[in-house]
């Protein structure tokens, strides 16, 4: 199995770019999309984070609120990194018990967000980062519906995409149109279906 793990900042369209490689054929795992099973309503980790960051978290129909609780978390980096202990660690379990469970599929594509900050990246056989422009970060945290001063807290607390893209096997750069993304994803797969052997890891394409 090859493993490729897709990482980069907020709104750079990881999401994204993880689709791509499922319409193209890859298994596909998505960390937003664990962590979104792992906090429903009634889940021990649901209820850590009420616990920690109060009721002000639970949305008025029982769910948790992802935007009250990122507005605290972002708030300080004593907050930010309590939730990074309690959600990390949950998410990679379910993520290796995911990864386990597809051990005969000959490559999965996983969204990992926060790959470089835990140096995970040597968990994986091979690194895409997506790239987008700062500005065109804030312009999509806006979109949805996070305020000017929010989006520039999340941006200044976390690590620039561009001290990721040194660990890097492929960097996407999503400020394009859609049309040129989906261009570098299918260059990237045509590399990673390339009978084995074709490629080394020092040959792979860094665009």
């Amino acid at each position: 199995m090859q493993r490729i793990a897709i990482t980069g900042g907020v709104a750079e369209g990881k999401t994204t770019i993880l689709r791509m490689f499922e319409a193209l054929g890859a298994h596909t795992l998505s960390s937003d999309a664990i962590v979104a099973t792992l906090t429903r309503p009634g889940t021990e980790l649901c209820r850590q984070l009420i616990k920690e960051f109060g009721p002000s978290i639970v949305a008025a129909d029982g769910t948790l609120a992802r935007g009250a609780l990122a507005q605290q978390a972002f708030s300080e980096p004593r907050l930010r990194r309590r939730l990074n202990q309690l959600i990390h660690p949950a998410v990679m379990r379910a993520l290796r018990a995911q990864l386990d469970a597809l051990e005969t599929a000959s490559l999965v594509v996983v969204e990992v967000p926060l790959l470089i900050e835990a140096a995970l990246q040597g968990a994986f056989d091979g690194v895409i980062v997506a790239q987008a422009t700062p500005a065109l970060q804030r312009q999509r945290l806006l979109q949805r519906g996070v305020s000017w001063q929010q989006a520039q807290r999340i941006l200044r607390a976390q690590l620039p995409t561009r001290a990721k893209t040194a660990f890097a096997d492929w960097t996407v750069r999503t400020h394009r149109t859609l049309e040129q993304v989906e261009a570098q994803v299918r260059r990237i797969w045509q590399e990673l279906t390339e009978p084995r052997g074709v490629y080394s890891s020092a040959q792979r394409i860094r665009r």
